[in-house]
C-alpha cells in the first residue's frame, strides 16, 4: 500500500494516483480537467503505459506538467517501468538504487528497473513524513512512497539516470543502449489482467485498382481566344492532379514540401540511410527531436507516419481532435489537416498547397 505527506496547501499541492498498475504524480498545474483524464486512462481495463504518456502529453510538448509515473510491469520480477519530467523525481529502491530526474529536459525522462523493493515519488521540495495509506484512488499531495524505504547510508552515490537517458543527450546512432536494465514492456505480462499492445500498427491500405491507359483523342481544331476549355463536344476530360500534388507538408519552422517522395525529418538525418527519400533536417536546440525521428509519405489522399526509433515519439493531432503518442516504431495513418508535434516547437502539417 502507497503512503503520502499531508501538504500544508492542499489546493497547491499536486495529484497523487494509485491504481493496480499504475503510480502517479502530477504537477498543481496541470489542473483538475487534465488530471481527471489522466486518471480515466489509468484506470481503463486495457490501460497501457504509453496511454497514460499520451493524454498527458495531449495538452503539448510546450505545456507538459510535471510528473513521475510508474508502471508494475512484472510482479514476479518486481519490473517497473518509470517516466519523469521537470522538478519531478522518483527513487527506486532495491538491490541497487536508481534515481530519475526530469530537470533540465524539455519532455521526459524514461527508465526501467528489476527486483524494485521500494519507490518514492517528489515533486520539488523534500515532502513530510508519509504517514497516510491510500490504496487505489487519487489525493492532493507532493509525494508518494511504496516498500521498502531509502537505506540510512548508501556505500555509493545514488546513479543518476537521466545523465545517459535524457532526451537532451542522444548516443549515436550506431551506439549500444545506455539503459541499465532492458525490460521490454511488449513482452511481460502484469499479472493484473489483460492488456492491449502498446504499439498498434495500422494495417496497410490496399493497394489501388489499376488505372486504364487513357484512349487517345482525335486531333482538335486550333482553339482561338474565343474558345472555352470543356465546352466542345467531345473535348477530352481535364485529367485530376496527383495526390502528390494535392497535398503538401508544412513545416514551422520551416516551409512547404512536396510529398512526391517519402519525407524524413529529424535533427540530423542521415540521406546514405533513407535512399529516395527526402531528408529535411529541422532545428532542436534542447534535443528533443531525435537525430533520425519520424518518416512520412503519401499514399493516395492518406499520409503514413513511421516513427523511426526516435527517443520522445511524435504527439499526432488528427483533424478530428483526437490526440495520440507515436512510438516505438508504430504507424499511423492520418487525414488531412493532422498536426505532428515533434518537439522543441517543431510541428509538421499535412495540408493543401498554398
Amino acid at each position: 500500500m502507497f503512503r503520502y505527506p499531508t501538504p500544508d496547501d492542499a489546493h497547491g499541492a499536486g495529484f497523487a494516483m494509485v491504481t493496480d498498475r499504475f503510480a502517479l504524480l502530477l504537477g498543481p498545474g496541470a489542473g483538475e480537467a487534465l488530471a481527471a483524464a489522466v486518471w480515466e486512462a489509468m484506470t481503463a481495463r486495457d490501460a497501457a503505459f504509453e496511454d497514460v504518456l499520451s493524454v498527458i502529453a495531449a495538452v503539448g510538448i510546450g505545456s507538459l506538467p510535471d510528473f513521475a509515473l510508474v508502471e508494475l510491469v512484472d510482479a514476479g520480477s518486481s519490473a517497473v517501468s518509470v517516466a519523469v519530467r521537470g522538478g519531478a523525481t522518483i527513487d527506486l529502491h532495491g538491490p541497487q538504487r536508481s534515481s530519475y530526474a526530469g530537470t533540465g529536459v524539455g519532455t521526459w525522462v524514461e527508465g526501467s528497473a528489476q527486483h524494485v523493493a521500494g519507490l518514492s515519488l517528489g515533486l520539488g521540495a523534500a515532502p513530510g513524513p508519509s504517514v497516510l495509506p491510500i490504496g487505489r484512488g487519487v489525493v492532493r499531495t507532493d509525494a508518494l512512497e511504496w516498500g521498502a524505504a531509502a537505506p540510512a547510508a548508501v556505500a555509493s552515490p545514488a546513479v543518476e539516470v537521466a545523465t545517459v537517458t535524457s532526451p537532451a543527450i542522444e548516443a549515436p546512432e550506431d551506439a549500444a543502449p545506455l539503459e541499465t536494465v532492458a525490460v521490454d514492456r511488449r513482452t511481460l505480462t502484469p499479472s493484473f489482467g489483460p492488456r492491449r499492445s502498446s504499439q498498434p500498427v495500422a494495417a496497410p491500405a490496399a493497394s489501388p485498382a489499376p488505372v486504364p491507359a487513357p484512349v487517345p483523342t482525335p486531333p482538335q481544331p486550333e482553339m482561338d481566344d474565343s474558345t472555352v476549355l470543356g465546352s466542345r463536344r467531345g473535348a477530352a476530360p481535364v485529367a485530376e492532379a496527383p495526390a502528390s500534388r494535392r497535398y503538401v507538408l508544412r513545416l514551422e519552422p520551416g516551409g512547404e514540401y512536396p510529398l512526391d517522395h517519402p519525407i524524413v525529418l529529424g535533427r540530423a538525418p542521415r540521406a546514405a540511410q533513407h535512399p529516395g527519400a527526402r531528408i529535411i533536417a529541422v532545428p532542436s536546440p534542447r534535443k528533443e527531436v531525435s537525430g533520425t525521428h519520424v518518416e512520412v509519405r503519401l499514399e493516395d489522399d492518406v499520409l503514413v507516419v513511421r516513427d523511426l526509433g526516435s527517443t520522445n515519439g511524435t504527439i499526432v493531432r488528427d483533424a478530428s481532435g483526437d490526440v495520440g503518442l507515436l512510438r516505438s516504431g508504430a504507424t499511423s495513418r492520418v487525414s488531412p489537416g493532422a498536426v505532428l508535434d515533434l518537439g522543441d516547437g517543431v510541428l509538421a502539417s499535412f495540408e493543401s498547397p498554398s
